[in-house]
């Protein structure tokens, strides 16, 4: 028992040293800094910020679990001691390779094998959702510069598509969206609405975030994984539905209101509604994780009194 507590302290303190004091990687620069440093760095991209709850949403996820963890029995896996020595090899080399994405890869690695090492496999699936909610913790900048073009891209096509097919006519150019010139009107090209489908526009800004909201949502309103899991691969093509909202939202504001009002002025100041109007995307997004929540326990439902009446009329035949 001493000595599992005090491989346990000796564990959790170089964890702590490895993310918090160790420097790492800086790209091409001179200097270097820390993991926590790139985080906290990061942190400050809105893109990023959700980065900063995770490790009370962790916290949070372990205590919840404390007594169903204590009941357990403790039956030290040896297998997790390779896990922690393989974890602090890539830590060193990420730190060799100068790449702070495999240094993240390494600390979740170490965590994984101390927790098999030190308590074993039981109580680690115990937890094995609170460790892959860490995973969100790391920010991934390299995934919003290989998707975010192309998200802006798709955006401003399919906004675009819908709007011309309700009668809006808009005329896409490039990640660009504006209203077509209208002669008998005299209007000119973007006289009614002209927004430029930003990095921040394209979803991206909430999309990281939206992904911890949907595993939260899709684990305590699910109870059985495969559930969870339909539930979870939704997220993405709702994010994406409501941030098209969210665009349609400031088009026919910006219609109705003015551009100014509703978007912003040419020197990209933008607007308090086009602020305001990020909630919208995490509603919409709310809305649609509890209506494809209530479709699959119907569905499910349905199944499985349909299959408890079958197995009921199976055992009142044999009894009869």
């Amino acid at each position: 028992m001493k000595s599992r507590i005090l491989i346990a302290t000796l564990l959790a303190g170089a964890a702590v040293l490895l993310v918090a004091w160790m420097p790492y990687a800086a790209g091409y620069g001179a200097f270097k800094r820390s993991m926590l440093q790139e985080m906290m760095m990061r942190w400050k991209d809105p893109t990023w910020q959700h980065g900063a709850l995770i490790p009370f949403i962790v916290g949070y996820l372990l205590w919840r679990r404390r007594e169903e963890v204590a009941r357990l029995p403790v039956s030290p896996a040896r297998r997790g001691f390779l896990f922690v020595v393989f974890g602090l090899l890539l830590y060193f080399v990420g730190y060799r390779a100068n790449s702070f994405y495999i240094g993240y890869l390494a600390v979740m690695t170490l965590l994984a094998g101390s927790s098999l090492w030190l308590e074993g496999t039981a109580r680690g699936r115990k937890r094995l959702f609170a460790w892959l909610m860490l995973g969100f913790l790391w920010p991934l900048p390299f995934l919003e510069e290989s998707i975010g073009y192309q998200m802006r891209l798709m955006m401003v096509k399919t906004t675009g598509f819908l709007l011309n097919a309700v009668g809006v006519d808009s005329l896409v150019s490039g990640t660009a969206l504006q209203s077509m010139p209208n002669v008998e009107f005299g209007r000119k090209a973007g006289d009614l609405f002209s927004v430029g489908i930003a990095a921040p526009c394209s979803g991206m800004r909430s999309l990281f975030a939206l992904f911890v909201v949907g595993a939260l949502f899709s684990y305590f309103r699910q109870r059985v994984m495969w559930r969870r899991l339909a539930l979870f691969s939704t997220i993405l093509p709702i994010a994406i539905v409501a941030n098209m909202v969210r665009i349609l939202v400031l088009i026919f504001a910006a219609m109705i209101f003015g551009q100014q009002w509703a978007i912003g002025d040419a020197e990209k100041e933008v607007s308090a509604f086009h602020e305001i109007t990020g909630i919208v995307v995490f509603l919409v997004a709310l809305l649609l994780l509890q209506s494809v929540s209530w479709l699959l326990n119907r569905l499910c439902g349905g199944l499985g009194f349909r299959r408890s009446r079958i197995v009921s009329r199976q055992v009142v035949s044999s009894v009869t």
